[in-house]
């Protein structure tokens, strides 16, 4: 899996971005200003986006997370703040559920515990199998966008996002499509497990399709909290960035607070 460093020349805290599904680690653009005042910064491209290959035949959720803890192995990062989005914050809580001491924070931006039923069905449309054989895998993807950030403040984002998964092959839309929807599980399987991971949830009031879920969620978590940004959508990172970045800065600044003085 491909990474990138950004050193700091004299913090040793860490921070590991995790994007979301059809981007790469450059949808981070406007977080990396902020975040390397005072921060290390390892970037990652998930399985079959950016730099990284498509490795088939394998649990794409299992595999991220197990490479992740590898690449911060091989770099002695010992632990670090995580921040993601979207299919980000999933490979996030993968993570914490195989290896939770590496995790110092989380900062889950436009998270997606779980999607509506007719977010779901679009999903399932996209991959039913005489549709995948004769239908471009972008057509599902570009109506799902629209469908997700329908709004004229939305459009930065919307397009961030077909730009970056143009890029994408059709076995990896198909295989992280197919994944998702097979193993939708991972919020429900850590809910279940105690554990004291500091976590910050970031969304826009407009995500109308995971912020209620996320809502939901917040409640029955220990150590959580969630910000809604007003007249944002599910990407908030971008579309809000500066609102953003002040919340998860602060957030992580705390818990570096209070775990110096614990």
């Amino acid at each position: 899996m491909y990474y990138k460093t950004l050193t700091h020349s004299s913090s040793k805290e860490w921070i590991v971005l995790f994007h979301g599904f059809g981007g790469n680690s450059s949808i981070f653009y406007k977080q990396l200003k902020a975040f390397r005042t005072e921060y290390n910064i390892l970037l990652l491209d998930l399985p079959g986006h950016g730099k990284s290959p498509y490795p088939s035949g394998v649990d794409l959720f299992e595999y991220s997370s197990e490479q992740t803890i590898g690449i911060m192995h091989k770099l002695k990062i010992e632990s670090a703040h995580f921040v993601g989005i979207s299919l980000g914050t999933i490979i996030m809580q993968e993570i914490a559920l195989r290896k939770p001491s590496i995790i110092k924070s989380m900062v889950l931006g436009g998270a997606t515990p779980k999607l509506k039923k007719w977010g779901e069905f679009l999903c399932r449309l996209s991959v039913f199998y005489p549709l995948r054989k004769i239908l471009p895998h972008m057509v599902p993807y570009r109506i799902f966008a629209r469908v997700l950030l329908p709004k004229k403040n939305h459009s930065d984002s919307r397009k961030a996002f077909i730009k970056e998964a143009y890029k994408l092959s059709k076995e990896t839309y198909l295989g992280w499509v197919l994944s998702g929807l097979n193993g939708y599980t991972t919020y429900d399987r850590l809910k279940s497990i105690k554990n004291k991971i500091p976590k910050l949830y970031i969304s826009g009031s407009e995500d109308h399709m995971f912020l209620s879920n996320t809502k939901e969620y917040v409640k029955q978590e220990e150590n959580s909290t969630l910000e809604v940004i007003e007249k944002c959508g599910h990407v908030c990172n971008i579309e809000e960035s500066d609102k953003f970045n002040d919340l998860a800065v602060s957030f992580m600044k705390r818990v570096d607070k209070i775990r110096i003085t614990a």
